[in-house]
């Protein structure tokens, strides 16, 4: 287990590497000057000049990687452009935001589609089967920013129960926390939820075609213990994979989702970032966009180890 557990850290160490390098270069080679546009109508030649100087974008491209990367491993993201504040700050208090939003979206997410996946396929005969997957394919299609705008015209312009917008943190007021989310919460979790409920239909459908079910039915056993006694448990490693693949479809809807909702989340902090070329931010978003996705991914890939030996001697 230990081998198995140092090969995958080696693996997203490596990955992680490689992703603060395309980071850098993506924005570093960017066209336009991060110095004119700061400096906006007050640009002049001479100013731009001081203001390369200043942030540094003199130095040759290696040498200005090797130091952002140093600083980085010590935990220095360096210093927005924009706002003179340090990008670490920025993201310790952006982060919550989009981590709250992700992980309610993800567990409600999960909380519908798997049994709902399970059921679809053990009553996949049932005249209401057909249309049930219709409207699943009908949701897989429809984009996340149109569900968050129904969503607020309906709760928020037409009935008035739940606000539009606006993020309270948990420390002050935990119920009004969890109201200011609702919404947003609901908006990523159905854009997740219909790939889910489709994938776990058709992993627990080839499940249903195992010997062992026969064996389970023909002793005697009811359907829903059937279901989620024994077909459940074979369908997790297939289900954990799609949900760590549908990490990039979580990051990306989060953006869409924050700025809809007005929600100070690390997605609309980059989006920020993109707009003004306040690139010590994109590169710090990026970079914990990566390390999240690498981190739940390295979790997933142990995980396996737990549910099935078998991963290990790989």
């Amino acid at each position: 287990m230990l081998v198995y557990v140092a090969g995958r850290m080696a693996g997203a160490a490596l990955t992680l590497l490689c992703v603060s390098a395309l980071a850098f270069f993506a924005t570093a080679l960017a066209p336009g000057n991060p110095a004119a546009v700061l400096l906006g109508t007050m640009a002049t030649p001479e100013r731009v000049e001081a203001v390369t100087r200043q942030l540094g974008l003199d130095q040759p491209l290696p040498t200005r990687f090797m130091i952002w990367l140093g600083e980085t491993v010590q935990g220095n993201l360096g210093v927005s452009n924009l706002s003179h504040k340090p990008v670490t700050g920025l993201l310790r208090d952006a982060l919550p935001v989009t981590l709250e939003l992700a992980g309610l979206s993800l567990l409600l997410a999960v909380l519908v589609a798997v049994p709902t996946g399970l059921i679809l396929a053990q009553k996949r005969d049932r005249w209401w089967s057909k249309p049930a997957m219709a409207v699943i394919t009908l949701g897989i299609s429809v984009p996340g920013f149109w569900v968050g705008l129904m969503l607020i015209v309906l709760f928020a312009v037409t009935w008035r129960i739940l606000p539009s917008g606006g993020y309270v943190p948990v420390s002050r007021v935990l119920g009004l926390n969890l109201r200011s989310m609702i919404l947003p919460t609901l908006s990523l979790a159905i854009y997740l939820a219909p790939a889910l409920i489709r994938f776990v239909r058709v992993t627990a459908q080839s499940v249903l075609k195992e010997p062992f079910v026969d064996t389970a039915r023909a002793k005697g056993l009811g359907n829903f213990r059937i279901l989620f006694r024994h077909v459940a448990p074979n369908t997790w490693i297939n289900t954990m994979t799609f949900v760590g693949l549908q990490l990039g479809v979580l990051i990306s809807g989060a953006i869409v989702i924050e700025v809809i909702f007005s929600l100070p989340g690390i997605g609309r902090l980059g989006l920020n970032a993109v707009l003004n070329r306040d690139y010590p931010v994109v590169q710090g978003v990026v970079l914990v966009a990566a390390v999240g996705y690498v981190f739940v991914n390295l979790a997933i890939d142990l995980a396996y180890g737990l549910v099935d030996p078998r991963v290990r001697t790989r």
